[in-house]
């Protein structure tokens, strides 16, 4: 009894929990009707996440890196040692060394916290 109950919680969870099962990958496919503000995506996985950043998912764009992480809190703590960058939820955006407009970096956010439609807060100031 108690391995169907578990079972029935986990997906309870992962049906509450968008956030768990959206992957960058699925970010940098959206077509939207507007600006594509994903461009020159490179996947960099296997070279950005290592035992210093501990993500589990990288893309580089002409934007922004991106990066996943398990956890709301390894998002934080990561974007935290960054000078020009942005999170939300599980994800992190860094700015540095990208010669993209403020304009579409700005987009690329609003893009990334749309993803969700639950996103309340600010976007930096660049």
């Amino acid at each position: 009894m108690g391995v169907p109950l578990i079972f029935v919680a986990t997906m309870i969870y992962w049906l509450l929990h968008p956030q768990l099962t959206l992957t960058l990958r699925d970010l940098m496919e959206f077509e939207d009707t507007g600006k594509d503000v994903t461009t020159e995506v490179v996947e960099i996985t296997d070279s950005a996440c290592g035992a210093d950043i501990g993500c589990v998912e990288a893309y580089s764009t002409a934007e922004a890196n991106y990066y996943r992480f398990r956890t709301h809190a390894a998002a934080t703590e990561y974007n935290s040692t960054l000078n020009d960058s942005f999170s939300v939820n599980y994800f992190v955006m860094d700015f540095a060394g990208k010669n993209a407009s403020v304009n579409d970096q700005l987009l690329a956010m609003e893009q990334l916290a749309g993803t969700w439609n639950d996103y309340e807060g600010d976007f930096p100031t660049r």
